[in-house]
């Protein structure tokens, strides 16, 4: 069999979507997403079984991280787990790649994150503020929706912040009693299938954890995985689908 085959069994072995989702405490749902961008390469093994390489993860996986080690040396943005230092002094030698963390930011790309990581911040707080004691009315699925897209500018700005010299994610202590406002908590009456609102509960645990670590990537997909959970509750509220969506104001 050649190399491509989905029926190889060498040191390049071929994973499911669900072996993936598991290694990287993810949604399945979040690595379709990342299939259907082109993000991560896949091969459809039938109908609806896709099957990736463990190469082509690996291969994601290193330039979403920008795992090159050490700290960066470009300033660090303030912000909710987010912190300032001042670069120290240049070393005599150049600088190599394994020195810096993430890759160099272009003129103006530094400025430009902040500003993102801000809006993003204030768009998720006031999608919180928003649902934080509202009352059980038809704006609900609404409410989802907007801390959903939410979820999706604070992952994609994280993830640019995480691939760029120069930030670095401070840990927030005790976050895993997080609940996003008083409609949502556990326990609540949330509307919709009560399957989706525990996978929801496991999403919102599992971006407090990790918040409480060091790794901004994860915080990212964290956040993205939230938001594609919140999506399938708000389409579910709405009789939707994600092609529709959008199209209902």
């Amino acid at each position: 069999m050649s190399g491509s085959d989905p029926g190889d069994v060498d040191d390049d072995p071929w994973l499911t979507v669900a072996e993936v989702a598991t290694e990287l405490r993810l949604n399945p749902a979040t690595i379709r997403l990342w299939v259907s961008k082109g993000t991560l390469p896949a091969t459809r093994a039938g109908r609806r079984k896709l099957l990736i390489r463990r190469s082509d993860l690996d291969r994601m996986l290193e330039v979403t991280r920008g795992e090159n080690p050490a700290g960066g040396y470009l300033p660090h943005t303030e912000g909710p787990g987010l912190s300032r230092r001042r670069p120290p002094p240049q070393s005599r030698r150049q600088l190599s790649t394994v020195d810096i963390h993430g890759y160099p930011a272009a003129p103006g790309e530094m400025e430009e994150i902040i500003k993102g990581l801000q809006l993003a911040d204030e768009v998720w707080q006031g999608a919180q503020a928003a649902s934080e004691n509202a009352p059980p009315d038809s704006g609900f699925p609404y409410r989802v929706r907007a801390l959903a897209e939410a979820c999706e500018q604070q992952a994609a700005w994280l993830l640019k912040a995480a691939q760029t010299q120069g930030f670095e994610w401070t840990p927030l202590p005790d976050r895993r009693r997080m609940a996003l406002s008083h409609e949502l908590r556990p326990g609540a009456n949330r509307p919709g299938p009560p399957a989706l609102w525990a996978e929801f509960d496991r999403a919102v645990q599992r971006l407090a954890i990790a918040m409480e670590g060091r790794l901004m990537y994860n915080v990212a997909w964290q956040y993205r995985d939230l938001a594609v959970v919140m999506h399938e509750i708000g389409d579910e509220l709405l009789g939707e689908t994600p092609e529709t969506r959008g199209r209902t104001q």
